[in-house]
């Protein structure tokens, strides 16, 4: 084979082989582009959400946040009263043994009537802001069993691991 023939088959090769008759069209390309980039977004907000629901609450940190996280929790409304004991000073029969002070929380959550209590609870602690996330913690925890029996008055069995498959 002469060059002029080699030639001839490279060009005939690399004009046979056009890369806009090969490849797909600039709309099926931006479209397909468009779709992963939706896709990846998904998928990054899909884990931003499961990050969000296992990560455990925040601990209350002052009575404003206290208040504020109360107020979510308890929307019909609630009172709580605190008291510090001092060094020697008498404690109530039922309050837990203890070297240090102790702070008693008493706390109630009403009912939609007015004044009508619907929980009343005490906890003991030794600091302040112990006694206000132990209140925090208790009502979270009402809550979800709240909604468990609202789940179970509905039908469902909770401790079916197939019922969510059905």
């Amino acid at each position: 084979m002469t060059l002029k023939a080699i030639t001839a088959v490279g060009v005939w090769i690399v004009e046979g082989y056009r890369w806009g008759s090969n490849s797909a069209p600039w709309l099926e390309t931006l479209a397909i582009m468009l779709t992963v980039a939706t896709m990846t977004v998904a998928c990054a907000l899909i884990f931003r959400h499961l990050r969000r629901r296992d990560r455990k609450p925040k601990r209350v940190a002052d009575q404003w946040q206290t208040l504020a996280v109360m107020g979510e929790l308890c929307p019909r409304g609630w009172q709580a009263q605190i008291t510090v004991y001092g060094d020697g000073a008498p404690l109530p029969l039922d309050a837990p043994p203890a070297r240090a002070p102790l702070v008693e929380l008493e706390w109630q959550q009403f009912d939609g009537e007015p004044q009508h209590v619907a929980v009343s609870r005490r906890a003991w602690a030794r600091t302040i802001g112990g006694a206000l996330q132990m209140m925090v913690d208790e009502r979270g925890t009402d809550l979800s069993l709240e909604q468990l029996e609202r789940s179970a008055g509905k039908g469902q069995d909770i401790w079916d691991i197939d019922a969510g498959r059905r």
